[in-house]
């Protein structure tokens, strides 16, 4: 089961978001698949396509390369690191041209060979901050109005 969920985790980073084949998406995420923290007003393979879709307007050119997995025989542990290009606007800023690298960490939950749920966590602050869109994390003091 475990070398099952890593082939899962293969499909669902080096696959369906890279390629990308959000068709993918029917035959790996369950139909109740509605991460909690993903605020969009859709479930199962179509909240999917809905957030890949978006995200790859964003970044067209959008690449994952898996760096390692563990797994259970309920999950799987992805770490990954990404590149693209921002060609989209997003979160209120405009396109860049910059291409990006960020690093990431999921948990994808798995039953009956679909994924169940996932959770997910990136370098966002970091890839807002290689786009020029946010000043770097250690310069951020200066921009605070906040005395302690």
């Amino acid at each position: 089961m475990s070398e099952e969920n890593r082939y899962i985790a293969r499909l669902w980073y080096e696959v369906m978001w890279s390629e990308p084949n959000p068709e993918l998406a029917d035959e790996l995420v369950d139909p109740d698949y509605a991460p909690d923290w993903v605020q969009i007003p859709k479930k199962g393979p179509e909240q999917l396509k809905h957030e890949m879709k978006y995200f790859r307007s964003v970044f067209p050119d959008l690449k994952y390369e898996i760096v390692e997995t563990a797994s259970l025989p309920d999950r799987v542990w992805i770490r990954y690191k990404a590149t693209g290009t921002q060609l989209g606007a997003a979160w209120g800023f405009p396109p860049t041209g910059k291409m990006v690298t960020f690093d990431g960490a999921s948990i994808l939950y798995i039953r009956d060979g679909k994924v169940i749920d996932h959770w997910g966590a990136f370098s966002f602050y970091d890839m807002l901050a290689e786009l020029g869109a946010v000043p770097p994390l250690w310069e951020l003091k200066q921009y605070l109005t906040w005395k302690p």
